[in-house]
């Protein structure tokens, strides 16, 4: 899986997700669709995002987000197991990150069986509970809960909790109606998406294990000049090297963070492509990356910075 396989990833999805009768039309969920796309290689941050744009759409105390939590179609249960978090700054509940839940437990079948999201205004009182796993919430600080089950079109992905450390919560019921069909049709695609390309990713690590001497030695060669990009690049180094992009190349550099291709660039700058193509080598000579996936990095992390 290299760089060029995960841009075209990238470019399937977007088509899928903006484009067409089936495109999103909830502008919350494009935008966090858009961001998504820009990590798709790395589930961890997939989730992370997620969990904050959930936290500030539903006004959540925390959020916990992660794979499993569902009983698969061979009768084996996956259990939901927390890989992401977010919590309100003002209020801080115990982190939930790594905590595991039985996927067999009657009140996470609950929630599949709900088909959209499943609120819970006072999980104390939640006849499908069972008593350890209202044990569980209370010590965890849950006192109302969302659960929002997600799914790359009928095949189960993983969950979404968003918790309340009071029995009257704050969820926004506009958002609530919008939830359950977006998480089908637009972030269980983009997480299993992350999740397959993290295990393509683990299974080319065996094979570039498993290689000739000097075929290695080209391997490790190649993961130092990467390694040197990051290690070259000081701090406060974006926000200096962004500023001596020209327009023209600050264009170029936000297209290609959005994942379209080479062509679909020239055709929105109305260039060739042999001048987008030297625009792309001037960007990343500016910036000191040797790849589009480095450069897409380093763009996003300058916007984040810009934002706060």
């Amino acid at each position: 899986m290299n760089d060029d396989d995960i841009l075209r990833i990238q470019r399937d999805l977007r088509r899928r997700l903006f484009e067409g009768p089936g495109a999103i039309r909830w502008r919350p969920g494009r935008e966090l669709a858009a961001q998504l796309l820009l990590f798709l290689d790395d589930p961890q941050a997939c989730w992370r995002i997620t969990a904050e744009w959930l936290r500030d759409t539903l006004d959540a105390d925390r959020v916990d987000g992660g794979f499993g939590g569902f009983v698969g179609a061979n009768g084996r249960p996956r259990d939901y197991v927390v890989m992401a978090e977010a919590q309100r700054d003002s209020l801080r509940l115990p982190p939930v990150i790594g905590l595991r839940f039985s996927a067999s437990n009657p009140g996470l079948r609950a929630v599949w069986c709900s088909g959209d999201v499943a609120p819970f205004g006072d999980v104390s009182q939640e006849i499908t509970f069972t008593e350890d796993l209202r044990v569980a919430l209370r010590e965890i600080g849950t006192a109302a809960k969302l659960a929002l089950p997600v799914r790359d079109g009928a095949r189960p992905i993983g969950l979404i909790c968003a918790d309340w450390h009071r029995e009257a919560p704050r969820w926004n019921a506009d958002a609530c109606l919008e939830l359950g069909g977006f998480a089908q049709t637009a972030l269980g695609p983009v997480l299993a998406t992350a999740a397959q390309l993290a295990v393509d990713r683990m299974e080319s690590l065996r094979t570039t294990h498993s290689i000739a001497d000097e075929d290695r030695g080209m391997a490790v060669g190649d993961a130092q000049r990467e390694l040197q990009d990051t290690r070259a690049m000081p701090a406060g180094h974006s926000v200096v090297a962004f500023a001596d992009l020209t327009p023209a190349e600050w264009k170029v550099a936000r297209l290609v963070a959005m994942g379209l291709s080479y062509k679909e660039v020239a055709r929105e700058v109305d260039r060739s492509l042999s001048t987008v193509d030297h625009q792309l080598r001037s960007i990343r000579d500016k910036l000191g990356v040797r790849s589009t996936r480095r450069l897409v990095r380093l763009l996003n992390d300058h916007l984040k910075q810009s934002l706060t």
